[in-house]
C-alpha cells in the first residue's frame, strides 16, 4: 500500500480492529507490516525497508487485535510534515505458523477463516 502524504502535519500508524474467527485460526496467522520506499498498491518490487521503524515482528492476528487495536497502541508511525508531495508504503507479510501444532490439528483448520481490517490512521495537533 502506498500512503500518500496530507497538507497538515501529523503522525500515521498502523493498527488492527474488528477480528472475526471462531476456529483458533487468528492464533496461526502472522502479520507483519513494514514501511519503506518504494513498491506500489499490490505490487512490493522495488520495495526498500526503513531501518528506523519500530514494527518488525510477525505477530499473530489474535495477538495484534490485543496489543495493537488503536491509534495509542499503532505501530509503523510515519510523521508527515503536511508538505506534499510525502510518499511512503507499507508492505504486509502473511504467514501461517504452524509451529508445536499436530497434522490433526493443522488438518481441523481446513476450512476455516478469519477477517480484520488493517487501519492507517492519521492524528495531527490542532492547538499548535
Amino acid at each position: 500500500m502506498v500512503w500518500q502524504g496530507s497538507t497538515v502535519p501529523g503522525e500515521v500508524r498502523a493498527y488492527v480492529e474488528n477480528l472475526s474467527e471462531s476456529s483458533g485460526l487468528a492464533e496461526h496467522i502472522e502479520l507483519q507490516v513494514l514501511r519503506g520506499t518504494g513498491g506500489s498498491f499490490g505490487d512490493c518490487t522495488g520495495f526498500v525497508e526503513d531501518p528506523d521503524q519500530d514494527f518488525r515482528l510477525a505477530q499473530p492476528l489474535s495477538t495484534l487485535a490485543t496489543v495493537n487495536s488503536d491509534y495509542a497502541s499503532g505501530g509503523a508511525e510515519w510523521t508527515v510534515a503536511g508538505e506534499p508531495p510525502e510518499q511512503t508504503t507499507y508492505q504486509g507479510i502473511w504467514s501461517f505458523d504452524t509451529s508445536g501444532m499436530t497434522q490433526q490439528e493443522i488438518d481441523a483448520l481446513q476450512g476455516t477463516s478469519v477477517s480484520i481490517d488493517l487501519v492507517w490512521e492519521l492524528q495531527t495537533d490542532t492547538a499548535a
